[in-house]
C-alpha cells in the first residue's frame, strides 16, 4: 500500500472480550503493514493569526526577542524555551499566535510549527505529557503503532525526529496553548539548539529551563482604544467606565466591543447590565474561564479564594488571609503562592501585599456562596478581630500606612455585621490616623460608619460627639451647609435622647463668645479647665486652657493670656502631646510678636513645628510653618518668610487643605506687598479671589459624603408620655378651670383661664414639632424652637395673673404649685441638665424599696 491513509474515521464504544474499541478518536490514519511513513514536509499546524492587538507592542517584542535568531545561545545553561503567562482571559494565546506568525514570516521557523492546544484535548481532563508527545509524533509522520508505550521512549523518539525534521527542513517551534502546569510541557523542551518551545500557560513554572514572560491587563487608555473602534471616541467617559467594569482585560472588552457593535454603538444598555456586580461576569461571559483555574486548586487553597470573597480591600497581607481562612499561617502562604501563580492574585507592593483583580474579587465573592452562613460569619468575625488587634497597638501607624483603606471598609462590614465594639476598636484609631494625615474626605467617611454604629447602639452622647467631629471636618473642607446639617442633627438627638454632655462648660463657653460676652466666657472657661482637671482629662484641659488665653487675648489682659498658654504648653509637654504643644507654642509666640519680642517669637514658633513634625499630623504641620511665616513678615523679613510659605502652600494643596492653601495665598499676598512688589500680589489676589468666593459658595470637593441622614423617628408611648404628658395634663387642667371659672367668676377669670389653655396647646404643638425637626431651618421650626422657650413662661404667667386675682388662698396655692410644676416639667423637656438630678430622688427611692423587699 502506498504512503496515503487507506481510510480516516470516528470509533466510539467499549470493549468486547479482546476488541479494545477506544472511547473517543478523533482521527486515526490507516497504513497498510508494510507501508514507509509519509514523507515529511514542513509542518502547518498553526491556527489562524488573530486579529491587530491593541496594547501589546511592548509584550510582542520581548517575546520575539526571546524567539528570534539572535536570542542568547539555547546551547548554554539558559532557558530553551519561553512561558507566556497571566490569568485567564489575559490574551496569552493572541499574543503567542501573533508572535508565531511573525517568527514564520521572518523566515526563523522554516520547518514549520507544532501546535496543540492542551485545553482542549482531551475534554474532560488535562492532557498528560505521554498523550502530547504522542500527538506531536504523529503530526512528525510517526505511525501510531509505532509509538512506544512509555514516556521515556516517547521523549527520546520525540527529540530524536524533531532532530532529523530540523535536519531535512530547518528549526521548528513548538507551541503549546493553555497548558496546566510545567509537567506537561517540561518533557517537550527540544535538546536540539535550533527549536523553540513556546507555552502559554496560567501558571508560573518553577523550572530554569524556561524564559517568563508575564502578561497583563491592558491600560486604561490602550482598553479605550480597543473599544473606541466600535463606539464614539468623543464620550470617553462612557468607555472609561465601561474598560474599567471589564477590569481592562481583552477578553471582557471583545465581548463589550462585540456587544457594542450589535446595540450600534449605544453603551447605555452595556452599562446598566454591567453595573451590578452580581451579574457581571456572566455578562462578560468570565464564569467558564475563572472556573477552569478553580477546579485545579486543592481544598484548602480553594477555600481561600471563597473567603477572600470577604476582604474588604484591593490588598491583603498573609495575616489578614490567614485570619480569613482560619488556616495556619504557612498553610496560608502556601495557597496563596498558588493563587499568584495562577495569576488570581498580583504582587502587590514592597510590603509584602498581594493584589486582587476586580473581576477575580467578583468571581471569590460569587463562590463564597458555596460555603454556609455560620462559616462566613465566623471568618468575618477573626477577620475583624485580627484589625483590632492591629488597630490597637501601641503604634499603629505603620500598620494604617498600608493597610487603612481596607480597615476602613471593614468598619462599615462591622456596622452592618451589629459588631459595634469592633467598630469602635478599629474605627477609634483610624480617625486618629487620618485626622493627623489631614485625609479630611477619607476621615467623613469613617465617621459616617462611626455615627451609624453609635446610632444603631443607641450611645446618644457618643452620636453627638461624633457630629461634632464631622461638623468640625465639614468646616476645614468649607462645606457650611454639611456643618449646619450636622450641629441640626446633633441638637435632635439631644432633644429626642437628653444626654448630660461632658463639655457643657465649653459649649456654653463658645455659645457667649460669640454673643459677646467675654466675661461670662472667661467664668465658664474657667470651669471648663476645673472639669477637665477633675476629669483628669489633660487633653480636653490643655483645649480649655488655650481657649481661655484666647478670650483674655481678646478681653485685652495679656498678661493672664500668656499665663494661660504657657500652663497649656507645660502640660501638653508633661503629657507628651505635641499636637496641642504645637498649638500652645504657636499661641505663645503670636503673643510674643505683638509685644515686639521678636527672638523669642521665632524660638516659640520653631519650638511648635518640631512638636507638629514629631506628631505627625499634616494639618497643625502647615499651620506651624504658615504661622511662622506671619511671624516674619511681621518681623519685616519677607525674604525668610518666601520659603516657609511656599512649604506650607505646598503641604495644603497636597493634603486639599482648601481652608489652609487659601490662608497661605493670602500670605503670600502680603509678602509680596511687604516686598514692594504690588503687581504681582495684585495678580495672585485676582487669582484667589474666586477660590475665597467658591469657598463662601458652600460648594463641597469632590468625594466628599453627605451628612449622615437620621432616620424619621416616630413618636413611640414611652416617647409621647415624656413630650406631651407635661401639656396634656395641663391642656385638662385649664379646661375644667375654664368650665368653672366660667360658671362662677364670669368672664374676666374665664378669658385668662382661655389664654392659659391656648398658650398650653401651642406648647404641646411645639414640643411635638421640636421632637421631630431639633433646630432644623423653616419659619415653623424656627416658631417652634421659640415656643419652647417663651410659651411655658407666658402660660405660666397667666397662671400666676390667675391666682393674684383669685380672693381664694386655697385656690392661689394650687395653681402657684402647678405653674412650678409645669414649669418644671417644661425645663426638662428642653434642658437636659435637671434631668439627672430629677431622676436621682426616684433611683434612691426605687433602690430603698427593693431593699425593703
Amino acid at each position: 500500500m502506498s504512503g496515503e491513509p487507506v481510510f480516516s474515521n470516528e470509533f466510539s464504544g467499549g470493549t468486547a472480550e479482546t476488541v479494545l474499541q477506544v472511547g473517543h478518536a478523533d482521527l486515526v490514519n490507516v497504513y497498510g503493514a508494510n507501508a514507509a511513513a509519509p514523507p515529511r514536509r514542513a509542518l502547518a499546524g498553526l491556527p489562524a493569526r488573530p486579529g491587530p492587538l491593541v496594547g501589546r507592542e511592548a509584550p510582542t517584542r520581548s517575546l520575539l526577542g526571546l524567539l528570534g535568531p539572535d536570542r542568547p545561545d539555547p546551547s548554554s545553561t539558559g532557558p530553551r524555551g519561553v512561558v507566556v503567562t497571566g490569568q485567564g482571559g489575559v490574551g496569552k494565546t493572541s499574543l503567542a499566535l501573533d508572535a508565531a506568525h511573525q517568527a514564520l514570516e521572518r523566515g526563523w521557523f522554516p520547518g514549520g510549527v507544532l501546535y496543540a492546544d492542551a485545553g482542549t484535548l482531551p475534554p474532560g481532563r488535562p492532557p498528560g505529557p505521554e498523550e502530547l508527545l504522542s500527538a506531536f509524533l504523529r503530526m512528525l509522520g510517526v505511525p501510531g503503532g509505532e509509538l512506544p508505550p512509555h514516556r521515556i521512549g516517547l521523549e527520546a523518539m520525540f527529540r530524536s525526529q524533531l532532530k532529523t525534521h530540523g535536519d531535512q527542513y530547518g528549526a521548528v517551534l513548538v507551541l503549546l496553548d493553555n497548558a496546566a502546569d510545567e509537567t506537561q510541557f517540561t518533557p517537550l523542551l527540544p535538546a536540539d539548539p535550533r527549536h523553540r518551545l513556546l507555552v502559554t500557560s496560567r501558571t508560573r513554572p518553577g523550572t530554569r529551563d524556561m524564559a517568563v514572560l508575564p502578561l497583563h491587563v491592558l491600560t486604561a487608555r490602550d482598553s479605550r482604544a480597543l473599544l473606541s473602534a466600535a463606539h464614539d471616541p468623543g464620550e470617553n467617559e462612557e468607555l472609561d467606565e465601561l474598560a474599567a467594569l471589564c477590569g481592562h482585560l481583552p477578553l471582557a472588552l471583545g465581548v463589550v466591543r462585540a456587544r457594542l457593535d450589535r446595540e450600534e454603538h449605544d453603551a447605555a444598555p452595556l452599562l446598566s447590565a454591567l453595573r451590578p456586580q452580581r451579574d457581571r461576569l456572566g455578562e462578560l461571559g468570565l464564569d467558564a474561564t475563572f472556573d477552569l483555574s478553580y477546579r485545579k486548586f486543592d481544598e484548602p487553597t480553594a477555600r481561600l479564594l471563597r473567603m477572600l470573597g470577604l476582604h474588604p480591600g484591593p490588598l491583603l497581607d498573609a495575616a489578614s488571609a490567614s485570619a480569613l481562612s482560619g488556616l495556619s499561617p504557612a498553610r496560608t502562604r502556601r495557597a496563596l503562592d498558588r493563587l499568584r501563580d495562577a495569576h488570581l492574585l498580583l504582587p502587590g507592593d514592597a510590603s509584602g501585599q498581594y493584589r486582587f483583580h476586580d473581576l477575580t474579587r467578583l468571581y471569590a465573592q460569587a463562590r463564597l456562596a458555596d460555603e454556609s452562613d455560620g462559616a462566613r460569619s465566623e471568618a468575618l468575625g477573626r477577620l475583624l478581630d485580627h484589625y483590632a488587634d492591629e488597630a490597637g497597638a501601641a503604634d499603629p501607624g505603620p500598620w494604617f500606612e498600608h493597610h487603612a483603606a481596607a480597615a476602613a471598609k471593614a468598619v462599615g462590614m462591622a456596622v452592618a455585621a451589629d459588631a459595634h465594639e469592633r467598630v469602635a476598636a478599629i474605627g477609634d484609631p483610624l480617625l486618629e490616623f487620618l485626622t493627623k494625615r489631614a485625609q479630611l474626605v477619607e476621615s467623613l467617611h469613617l465617621l459616617t460608619d462611626l455615627v451609624d454604629s453609635a446610632q444603631r447602639e443607641r450611645k446618644f452622647a457618643r452620636q453627638i460627639e461624633l457630629l461634632g467631629k464631622m461638623a468640625s471636618r465639614y468646616g476645614d473642607l468649607s462645606c457650611w451647609e454639611h456643618q449646619m446639617t450636622c450641629f441640626e442633627a446633633a441638637n435632635l438627638v439631644n432633644v429626642r435622647h437628653p444626654v448630660r454632655v461632658r463639655d457643657r462648660h465649653d459649649v456654653n463657653a463658645d455659645v457667649a463668645a460669640m454673643n459677646g460676652d467675654l466675661t461670662a466666657a472667661i467664668r465658664r472657661r474657667r470651669k471648663a479647665v476645673s472639669h477637665w482637671r477633675w476629669d483628669g482629662d489633660t487633653g480636653r484641659e490643655v483645649d480649655s486652657r488655650i481657649a481661655l488665653g484666647d478670650h483674655l487675648t481678646e478681653a485685652h489682659d495679656p498678661d493672664r493670656a500668656r499665663r494661660a498658654y504657657r500652663d497649656a504648653a507645660d502640660l501638653a509637654e508633661s503629657a507628651t502631646d505635641p499636637v496641642r504643644a504645637a498649638r500652645a507654642h504657636r499661641r505663645l509666640a503670636k503673643d510674643a510678636g505683638d509685644r515686639g519680642e521678636w527672638a523669642a517669637a521665632r524660638s516659640h514658633g520653631v519650638t511648635a513645628q518640631e512638636f507638629a513634625v514629631r506628631s505627625g499630623d499634616v494639618r497643625a504641620t502647615v499651620t506651624a510653618v504658615r504661622a511662622r511665616a506671619d511671624t516674619e513678615l511681621l518681623a519685616s523679613a519677607p525674604r525668610a518668610a518666601a520659603p516657609l510659605l511656599g512649604d506650607a502652600l505646598e503641604l495644603a494643596r497636597a493634603h486639599q487643605l482648601r481652608g489652609e492653601e487659601t490662608n497661605c495665598q493670602l500670605a503670600l499676598v502680603r509678602l509680596h506687598l511687604a516686598s514692594g512688589e504690588r503687581a504681582l500680589a495684585s495678580e495672585l489676589l485676582d487669582f484667589i479671589r474666586p477660590l475665597i468666593e467658591a469657598r463662601e459658595a458652600r460648594d463641597a470637593p469632590p468625594g466628599v459624603p453627605p451628612p449622615p441622614p437620621l432616620p424619621s423617628q416616630p413618636l413611640t408611648r414611652r416617647d409621647r408620655a415624656r413630650t406631651l404628658a407635661g401639656p396634656a395634663a395641663g391642656v385638662l387642667w385649664a379646661t375644667g378651670c375654664l368650665v368653672a371659672g366660667a360658671a362662677v367668676d364670669g368672664s374676666g377669670p374665664a378669658a385668662l383661664w382661655g389664654a392659659h389653655l391656648g398658650l398650653t396647646v401651642v406648647g404641646a404643638w411645639a414640643a411635638r414639632r421640636y421632637w421631630h425637626h431639633g433646630i432644623a431651618p423653616g419659619k415653623l421650626n424656627s416658631l417652634a424652637v421659640a415656643s419652647q422657650l417663651v410659651v411655658p413662661m407666658l402660660a405660666m404667667g397667666v397662671l400666676w395673673a390667675i391666682a393674684l386675682a383669685t380672693s381664694q388662698p386655697e385656690a392661689t396655692a394650687v395653681m402657684t404649685v402647678t405653674a412650678a410644676c409645669l414649669l418644671l416639667i417644661q425645663m426638662a423637656l428642653i434642658w437636659s441638665g435637671p434631668r439627672p438630678l430629677m431622676k436621682r430622688p426616684y433611683k434612691w427611692v426605687r433602690s430603698r424599696l427593693h431593699t425593703a423587699r
